[in-house]
């Protein structure tokens, strides 16, 4: 039973090597990079939930053309949309306005898990342009520590399920040592930049990067799949890997955009 909680373990630090030095590398060059890096992500994580949601050949193909276009502009003029960030919420929404028009079951479904994702994605370009890489990287870390904090402690103790109906895996044990570990990293900014909210804060985005990840768990229960891809070995596709990053940074740009702006 020890043995099956750690099987995947090799193959998931791995792919998360190869993952963090990619992300390394596009914080390396900056606002830039992790705008191009974004630019994949975004492509990777609307053409996989077009296909959880049965789109094939051409329609997949539109929808993920259809988010290039949206979100280029995004990537490489940043500077131009934020002069409107209504034609940035039209832009990153493009691709699920397509979609819905293809889909034929569960649209409701995928027009609100698409409005997470697209709130996510322009959180996470808010984030960029306000903090540079610096900013993303701080939200990274917060984002890991908890994911990491709960993978480790949810094999360890166990005990009672979080949400048992969407997220079978996920327990109190782990969520609750996720908020601890994202609310030391925030302690440490408080110490560090003498602002009171870093620590609050990094909580709400580790509670938030949690209820991303069971969002994607419970889709992917309703559509009838494990993994949203196999592009990222041991970890599924891009959304089963970035579910709590997209969740994080929608809690993260909420935050900035009620309270701290």
């Amino acid at each position: 039973m020890t043995k099956d909680r750690w099987a995947d373990l090799p193959l998931r630090l791995a792919s998360a090597i190869v993952l963090l030095l990619i992300f390394s590398a596009s914080l390396y060059f900056g606002r830039i990079g992790v705008l191009s890096l974004g630019f994949v992500a975004v492509l990777a994580m609307q053409w996989e939930l077009a296909r959880m949601f049965g789109l094939s050949r051409r329609r997949l193909l539109t929808v993920t053309v259809v988010a290039a276009v949206g979100w280029l502009p995004m990537a490489l003029l940043p500077m131009v949309l934020t002069q409107s960030l209504f034609l940035a919420a039209v832009a990153g929404f493009l691709p699920i306005m397509f979609g819905v028009a293809f889909i034929s079951h569960n649209r409701m479904v995928y027009i609100g898990y698409g409005a997470l994702l697209t709130l996510g994605i322009l959180s996470f370009w808010f984030l960029a342009l306000t903090f540079g890489a610096t900013g993303i990287a701080i939200l990274a870390a917060v984002i890991i520590l908890s994911d990491i904090g709960g993978y480790i402690a949810g094999r360890l103790f166990g005990g009672p399920k979080f949400w048992p109906a969407v997220s079978p895996k996920k327990t109190w044990s782990g969520t609750v040592v996720g908020w601890v570990l994202a609310g030391l990293l925030g302690l440490y900014l408080m110490h560090e930049t003498g602002a009171w909210w870093p620590a609050p804060v990094a909580i709400f985005v580790a509670f938030g990067a949690q209820m991303g990840d069971i969002a994607e768990s419970w889709v992917k229960r309703r559509m009838g799949v494990k993994d949203s891809s196999q592009l990222i070995p041991g970890h599924g596709g891009f959304l089963d890997r970035l579910d709590g990053f997209v969740g994080g940074a929608a809690a993260f740009g909420l935050i900035m955009a009620l309270f701290l702006s």
